[in-house]
């Protein structure tokens, strides 16, 4: 007699089972989406989070767009505390369309992969080397050909690209002469190893770009878009950003440098108040599905109100009715976490796929599935456990005659 509360607690859901499958349906979506929502905002901090605290970024304090004069790279290094500098030249193009478009970066190969080893592994090279020899074999690759280029394994598997490939990307900002496409080559392949670099970026070298502007045949700004600084061990970073922005307080392109991580905020902030944005609809999210749980499961009580005086006639104690309600209630949750956790983890790579160079590191986060477990078992046992009550709570002669 003891197993039947537990008997029930599986026969109800398969007698109602549409009901039963649209409250793990509701449970299921809620789970995703809250989790989705987080996980935007965790890939967004994350990028500020992982970047280093040794490491400035000079801009224009006109604004991002305008492009710093060549020469600023020299006259930096000789700023006190400053251990290396590496220019970034956003280039803006695309491949095939405009649809296909992805981020591009000019560099110095010798200084940028050298300050991002430990955010970045080159994890193959010219000939299909792995392993520890591929960051040499590419690098040295990347020196000998103007045209070479390393590409995110992600960015890779999206289009298919290989090491040895030619990619011609169609410039925007940077045009060749009668519309050419810029053609780069592949010779090697990296993997993020931190938040602060994704894996859909093409590095290439700055001098191929600046030496098609200086032979005239391509159009576009002149200069450098920002240049990131490495600080020397122990060294002051405000000291620092105040030296380095002295010295172009009379231009010819006055500077605001600030630390990487500041940069890196920039950049969310400009999506407006993220974080508030998720907490509202995040919460909207969970108190829609805790009241279209709690309604199904009263639902379900109210038609286990006769059974239930038949059980309390036979003997079964208020805590039995009340464990075989939960029950329904825990198999229902429980059927909702998984449910939930395989849409999660099902479209993470999708959706990163779809957000693209928007939030190209979008990313699930082990303790963002555990708050979608707990939210959601936090509502299973908050809605499980008022129709539990009620039905405890029934004298036999009222459920018998139906009036609960």
């Amino acid at each position: 007699m003891s197993a039947t509360p537990w008997i029930l607690s599986f026969r109800h859901p398969r007698v109602h089972w549409i009901r039963s499958g649209l409250t793990v349906f509701a449970m299921g979506l809620a789970f995703f989406l809250l989790c989705f929502l987080i996980s935007l905002l965790t890939s967004l901090n994350s990028a500020v989070t992982q970047a280093s605290s040794a490491r400035l970024f000079m801009q224009s304090s006109v604004s991002l767009y305008v492009d710093l004069p060549r020469g600023y790279e020299a006259q930096i290094r000789g700023v006190d505390g400053v251990d290396d500098v590496t220019p970034f030249q956003w280039f803006g193009g695309y491949y095939q369309s405009p649809k296909n478009f992805f981020a591009q970066f000019g560099v110095k190969p010798d200084s940028f992969f050298p300050m991002y080893e430990r955010e970045m592994a080159i994890v193959e090279g010219p000939g299909g080397v792995t392993g520890a020899a591929a960051g040499p074999a590419a690098l040295e690759a990347l020196r000998a050909d103007r045209r070479g280029c390393l590409i995110g394994a992600d960015l890779g598997r999206k289009y298919g690209w290989k090491v040895g490939d030619t990619v011609p990307v169609m410039g925007t900002i940077f045009q060749l002469e009668g519309g050419a496409a810029w053609d780069f080559k592949v010779v090697g392949l990296y993997e993020p190893l931190k938040s602060n670099v994704d894996g859909m970026t093409m590095w290439f070298r700055q001098d191929y770009l600046l030496e098609s502007l200086d032979a005239g045949l391509a159009s576009g700004p002149d200069g450098c878009g920002a240049y990131a600084i490495n600080l020397e061990p122990g060294a002051d970073s405000a000291a620092v950003i105040a030296a380095v922005d002295g010295l172009f307080t009379n231009g010819p392109q006055r500077t605001t440098t600030t630390t990487e991580g500041a940069f890196q905020a920039g950049f969310v902030s400009m999506m407006g108040n993220v974080p508030m944005f998720v907490a509202m609809i995040g919460g909207a999210i969970v108190v829609a599905v805790f009241f279209a749980v709690i309604n199904a499961l009263l639902l379900a009580g109210r038609q286990r109100v006769a059974e239930t005086g038949i059980l309390k006639a036979l003997g079964f104690s208020d805590g039995a009715i009340a464990r075989s309600m939960l029950g329904e209630a825990a198999l229902l949750t429980a059927l909702g976490v998984a449910l939930g956790v395989g849409l999660t983890k099902g479209m993470e790579t999708g959706i990163r796929g779809s957000l693209g160079t928007m939030i190209p590191n979008f990313a699930v986060a082990d303790q963002t599935l555990l708050l979608g477990v707990g939210s959601l078992l936090v509502v299973g046992a908050v809605s499980g456990l008022a129709p539990a009550v009620l039905l405890a709570r029934l004298r036999p002669t009222q459920a018998l005659r139906n009036e609960g």
